[in-house]
């Protein structure tokens, strides 16, 4: 008698395995339907043997709690978070409107827009630094034009009259001479200028 071959019993291995598999599928399914039907029937009985009824009683009062307490509580918060959002809203939009009174160099940035639930939209560290930002930029301001900063504006004035010199038609030598003049007024070391003035006289 010839001995099974590897493929006949690689095959007869698959045909086994499916046929005792959907017996089984079959038979679970029955199962299942009366299963379900006697866990129907049987479960009051069944939560009285365990005995704890009284526990979950106490579970379930304590989780309802937990959940109202959640839902007060993201109520108020998100209230609370509209609330601030638009007064701090209202504060940026006044700071805005000095902004453009006073013709500051930057716009306030108090109100982050992409906060999420859980986040303050006011951001108290930008709005302290915008302050000081604006302070020192009147201060500056009211500076340069004190007494005190008689020497910077003058500085500025005497900086466009050397500029204006270039443009003036006069010869090179002038423009040197004439621009000199004014960086010794100023107290500015001019080294390239008389460098320059002595390479031009070779």
């Amino acid at each position: 008698m010839k001995p099974i071959r590897k493929d006949e019993q690689e095959y007869m291995r698959n045909y086994i395995s499916k046929k005792f598999g959907n017996r089984a599928e079959q038979l679970k399914s029955e199962r299942q339907i009366v299963i379900d039907t006697r866990v129907d029937k049987n479960i009051v009985k069944f939560r009285k043997t365990l005995n704890i009824d009284n526990q979950l009683k106490e579970v379930q009062k304590l989780s309802d709690q937990f959940d109202d307490f959640v839902n007060e509580y993201v109520t108020r918060r998100d209230k609370l978070k509209r609330e601030l959002y638009n007064k701090a809203d209202k504060l940026e939009d006044k700071l805005e409107k000095w902004c453009k009174v006073r013709r500051w160099d930057k716009k306030p940035d108090i109100v982050d827009e992409s906060t999420n639930a859980k986040e303050n939209p006011f951001r108290a560290d930008k709005l302290d630094k915008y302050i000081r930002e604006v302070c020192e930029e009147e201060t500056i301001k009211a500076y340069d034009k004190s007494k005190e900063g008689l020497a910077i504006r003058q500085l500025e004035d005497a900086e466009e009259e050397a500029e204006n010199a270039l443009y003036s038609g006069g010869s090179i030598q002038s423009v040197r001479q004439y621009v000199h003049g004014i960086f010794k007024n100023h107290g500015i070391r001019d080294n390239i200028a008389k460098n320059l003035l002595m390479l031009s006289n070779k």
